[in-house]
C-alpha cells in the first residue's frame, strides 16, 4: 500500500515517528506514554542529600514504598563528596529524571536559586523539584509564598514555630533570660534571632544576643564558641536556644558540651542537637515524619499529576518533645511529672551521627 505520491505508508509512519521524537518534547511524551501503558514502570526521582541517607531520606522512601509508588532512585551527597551544583542539574536533565528531591538549605538553593533570579542555564526550571529539612524557605528565597509557591519547587517546613517551642520550654523550665550565639553571615540565623527577638516582650523575657567571632577572611571561629557560652553564662541565662543556625548545628558537639560544663541547659529547634549531642530538649518536627509528609508531595507530583507551584509548603500538624535525659541528669533537669505522657522521646543512647543540616 503507498501514500499519495507513491510514498510507502511505512515509511511515511517510521519518518512520522522520527519527527515526534525530533519535536520538543517528544522523547519526553514517549516516555510518559510508556510509563502509562506500563503503570509498573518507575518513576526515576534523584535525591540530592547532604551526608547520607538520614532519617528524613528514609521516611520519604518509606512512605512512597508503602504507597506503592515505583521508584527508581538516583542517590547524590552534595556535602560527603563536595559535588558542584551545576553538574547534578546537569545530571538531572540528561537523567530525564520525574523529580528532584533535595535536603537542606545549601542544596536546594543550589539545584534552584533564588525565586526572584531564575537561570535555567544554571538551575532547574524546567525539573519538578521537592525540598525538606530546609529551615526558612522565605527568608532564603526558596519560594516567595509559602500557600502557593508558584515555581517549579515546593516541600515540607522543619522548624516549629517559635513562639510554640518557646511556650513548650517554659513548661519544662522557666526562664526569664534567653541566650543565643549565631553567625551573621546566615540568613537564617538572623532571622530567627529577630523572630525571638519579637517574642521577648511578648512573652516576658530577655533575650541576649552574641555574634560568633569571625577571623580575618571573615569565616565564625569555632574555637570561640566555649568562650561565646561563657559570656552568656556570664550575662546570667537561664537557658541557651539554637534556633536556625547551620554554624551552630555543625560545632553542637562543642557548643553543647561547653553549655553543660558551665550548667547551662540548651533547648534547640531541631533533633539533632538532642539526639546527637548535649541539648537538653527541643519541641521539633521528627526528621523520619518530615520526609513522610515530603513523600506526599512527590506522590502529588508523580501520581497525580500536580504542579509543584500550586501545592502548598506545609509543615506537620503534631510535634515531638524529645529530652535528653542523660543531660537531664548531669544538670539536675529533670522533666516535670505533669509532662512525662508528653515526652515522646526520651535519649537514652546516642545514635550514629550524619544528619546535620547545611
Amino acid at each position: 500500500m503507498r501514500a499519495r505520491g507513491g510514498f510507502p505508508v511505512r515509511a511515511a509512519m517510521l519518518l512520522l515517528a522520527l519527527m515526534l521524537l525530533a519535536s520538543p518534547g517528544g522523547l519526553a511524551a514517549q516516555e510518559r506514554a510508556g510509563r502509562a501503558a506500563d503503570p509498573r514502570a518507575p518513576f526515576k526521582v534523584m535525591m540530592v542529600l547532604w551526608r547520607g541517607c538520614e532519617d528524613a531520606c528514609r521516611g520519604f522512601q518509606d512512605y512512597l514504598s508503602f504507597r506503592g509508588v515505583p521508584v527508581q532512585y538516583v542517590m547524590r551527597q552534595a556535602g560527603t563528596l563536595n559535588l558542584k551544583f551545576p553538574d547534578l542539574v546537569a545530571e538531572a536533565r540528561a537523567l530525564k529524571v520525574d523529580l528532584v528531591v533535595t535536603w537542606g538549605t545549601t542544596a536546594t538553593l543550589g539545584m534552584v536559586g533564588e525565586y526572584d533570579k531564575p537561570d535555567p542555564a544554571r538551575y532547574l526550571t524546567d525539573i519538578p523539584v521537592v525540598f525538606m529539612i530546609v529551615t526558612d524557605p522565605l527568608a532564603t528565597k526558596v519560594v516567595e509564598r509559602l500557600e502557593r509557591p508558584g515555581r517549579n519547587v515546593t516541600g515540607t517546613l522543619v522548624i516549629v514555630p517559635e513562639e510554640t517551642q518557646l511556650r513548650a520550654i517554659r513548661s519544662y523550665l522557666p526562664f526569664r533570660r534567653i541566650g543565643i550565639a549565631y553567625n551573621e553571615d546566615e540568613v537564617n540565623a538572623v532571622s530567627s534571632v529577630e523572630r525571638v527577638r519579637a517574642l521577648a516582650g511578648e512573652m516576658g523575657f530577655e533575650l541576649v544576643a552574641l555574634r560568633v567571632p569571625r577571623d580575618e577572611a571573615g569565616k565564625p571561629i569555632a574555637a570561640s564558641l566555649p568562650d561565646v557560652v561563657q559570656q552568656l553564662a556570664d550575662a546570667k541565662v537561664d537557658l541557651i536556644y539554637i534556633g536556625s543556625s547551620s554554624f551552630i548545628l555543625n560545632n553542637r558537639d562543642v557548643f553543647t558540651r561547653a553549655a553543660v560544663e558551665r550548667g547551662l541547659p540548651v533547648a534547640a529547634a531541631g533533633e539533632v542537637p538532642v539526639v546527637e549531642a548535649d541539648a537538653l530538649l527541643g519541641l521539633v518536627s521528627r526528621y523520619y515524619t518530615v520526609g513522610q509528609l515530603t513523600g506526599t508531595r512527590a506522590e502529588q507530583i508523580l501520581v497525580d499529576g500536580r504542579k509543584p507551584g500550586d501545592i502548598p509548603v506545609e509543615a506537620l500538624s503534631r510535634f515531638s518533645l524529645i529530652v535528653n535525659m542523660e543531660v537531664a541528669h548531669k544538670l539536675h533537669l529533670y522533666p516535670p511529672l505533669l509532662m512525662l505522657n508528653a515526652i515522646e522521646a526520651i535519649k537514652t543512647g546516642r545514635p550514629p551521627a550524619g544528619a546535620a543540616a547545611p
